[in-house]
């Protein structure tokens, strides 16, 4: 009997190949911020960065049509005002659009790398200066590279990223700032079973997908029979440790859009998640992600259908996802989810967002797929992915005269 195909892992997952490989790499990464601080989530370094700049009911933070659930949650748990920017094909906020609708009350912009790709920043830090708004730079994204001629995460006021997104750890996020005037928050350390658990969870999710050869039997064996020991009915799987974006779909979004966990939101990162995010080799990393995503890139070139979204990858960076442009994504994307292909869509916008001119905001939350990219997917998986695609999206030009607008404005 054959036994099932494990799924791809959506996000990085420790393996042998995770200490492989020269230990830096050839672009900048936050974590090399001279002022900086490890959290429990990305979610968490916004909050944490709001307080950093005083945001407090009464306050409006700016915030881009197309976005997740996490970077509004932060805002609204402090009691200040999200309002929703337009942004250009590039994901570029549009400036021209905020300097007529700027809210007076406006206390920070935030403003992604989406993808993982650098946004060029000069002109949004020069807005900011000149009306007294606090930027802050989002690098869920974008652990890695360069946004002109300077590294990612040195543009903001404050600046965040998420550790889970590149590295095989449970949970993790970083808080950097630049200001001088602005002090770094002391979190409160983790408990010794939060210490356990977060590297139980590490080796955990290794093994369940089978990247530790030789120990993958023994751990499964490990964390079952701790499963029957706290009465889990024989036979029955042991669930794999969850983080965002190893959620089921409706479970991550219903997380995400909840209030915030304050007292989590001011916890240290445990050790074991901090030593994994810190001290692995990073060249890998970089590496293996700008070939998974030229991979994809020349896989869906010539489809009808499909297309990249942001073909041109800049050489001073490592992608998080790549994202896909798909002309009817439904039902085909719930189908990739039920097949476990690691993919994800932000179509869960958050309530209100409004139908702004000149956005492609909310025609990506609806038609952009963002395929995993990470250094932990084999080959097979590589190739599986470009299956499920090409078997679910790709089919005949649609007539000329019914052709998606926004289809034609990201032609690649």
């Amino acid at each position: 009997m054959t036994a099932p195909m494990i799924p791809a892992p959506r996000l990085p997952v420790v393996g042998w190949n995770t200490f492989s490989g020269p230990a830096e790499a050839a672009v900048p990464t936050l974590l090399a911020h001279p002022r900086h601080v490890l959290t429990t989530s990305g979610r968490a370094a916004i909050l944490l960065a709001l307080e950093c700049l005083a945001v407090g009911p009464g306050d409006v933070v700016l915030l881009p049509t197309y976005h997740c659930p996490t970077m509004v949650t932060p805002v609204k748990t402090l009691g200040a005002e999200a309002v929703f920017y337009p942004i250009d094909e590039r994901g570029a906020p549009r400036l021209d659009w905020l300097s007529a609708h700027v809210p007076p009350r406006t206390k920070a912009l935030l403003v992604p790398h989406y993808f993982g790709l650098p946004q060029t920043m000069d002109a949004v830090r020069a807005w900011c200066d000149s009306r007294g708004i606090a930027l802050i730079e989002d690098c869920a994204h974008a652990m890695f590279g360069r946004s002109g001629e300077r590294p990612i995460g040195s543009w903001g006021d404050v600046s965040i990223a998420s550790l889970t997104k590149f590295f095989p750890t449970p949970e993790g996020g970083v808080l950097a700032l630049n200001r001088a005037d602005l002090s770094l928050p002391a979190l409160t350390p983790a408990s010794r079973i939060e210490q356990v658990k977060a590297a139980s969870d590490i080796l955990h999710m290794g093994a369940s997908h089978d990247r530790l050869t030789g120990l993958n039997g023994l751990i499964r064996g490990v964390f079952a029979l701790r499963g029957l020991l706290r009465g889990a009915p024989r036979g029955q799987a042991t669930p794999v440790p969850s983080r965002h974006g190893d959620l089921d779909e409706e479970e991550e979004i219903d997380a995400n859009m909840a209030l915030i966990d304050l007292p989590l939101s001011h916890r240290a990162l445990t050790r074991a998640s901090g030593w994994i995010s810190t001290r692995v080799p990073r060249r890998r990393i970089v590496e293996s992600r700008r070939r998974n995503y030229e991979f994809f890139t020349a896989a869906f070139a010539g489809c009808e259908g499909v297309h990249a979204l942001l073909p041109a990858l800049p050489a001073d960076c490592a992608p998080y996802v790549f994202p896909l442009w798909v002309r009817a994504p439904d039902p085909g994307y719930l189908e990739m989810r039920r097949l476990g292909v690691p993919v994800s869509r932000w179509d869960r916008l958050w309530p209100g967002v409004p139908a702004l001119p000149g956005d492609v905001g909310k025609a990506w939350s609806h038609h952009v797929l963002q395929l995993a990219c990470h250094q932990d997917l084999t080959d097979a998986d590589l190739r599986r992915i470009v299956e499920q695609v090409k078997r679910l999206f790709t089919g005949p030009a649609q007539p000329a005269n019914s052709a998606n607008p926004a289809r034609q404005a990201h032609a690649a």
